[in-house]
């Protein structure tokens, strides 16, 4: 299989998964009229969110045998990966455009949150230390959001190609 070609497709199919992803979360927006990155998620969407990149997954790897043939576990294995990066570097995009254009105020909300729920807590006698700990959360909100988006995505595509990989492999 030519490997310039073969990727074509598994771009494709990534995009495509990270816009279902963000599809996915608008319409989570929209029908719970709350902020998505505040607050917990229990609802069919968040169930969905994870399925998408399973089901791109598999959708990848059955049109790459179809259209060819794998040689290796690792031919298997890269779609997967691939599929995976590219859903977390839409999501990701996404976020930054939800926290600063769509809901600018995401920040303010997770920052009286998290102060509320440390205040809650009792663990902080002094107003500094309660400040330095709300700051320190905000600090890791995004950079934590993207590295759990990239980390989730990643695991996900591995473990699909890897599950998928024993029933399209060549034998």
């Amino acid at each position: 299989m030519n490997s310039f070609f073969s990727t074509k497709p598994v771009i494709k199919f990534g995009l495509i998964s990270g816009f279902l992803l963000v599809l996915n979360e608008l319409i989570l927006y929209y029908a719970t009229n709350t902020n998505p990155y505040i607050g917990e998620r229990t609802s069919f969407f968040s169930l969905l969110g994870l399925l998408i990149p399973i089901i791109l997954v598999v959708i990848t790897l059955v049109y790459l045998k179809k259209h060819g043939t794998f040689n290796s576990f690792g031919e298997i294995i890269k779609p997967g990966l691939i599929v995976g990066f590219l859903t977390a570097l839409v999501y990701i995009i996404y976020t930054l455009l939800f926290v600063y254009n769509i809901e600018p105020d995401t920040m303010a909300k997770f920052e009286q949150i998290n102060r509320e729920r440390l205040l809650a807590s009792g663990q902080f006698d002094k107003t500094e230390d309660l400040n330095n700990a709300v700051q320190l959360a905000n600090n890791a909100f995004l950079p934590g959001t993207i590295l759990f988006s990239i980390a989730i995505n990643l695991f996900i595509g591995f473990i699909t190609a890897i599950i998928t990989a024993i029933f399209v492999r060549n034998k």
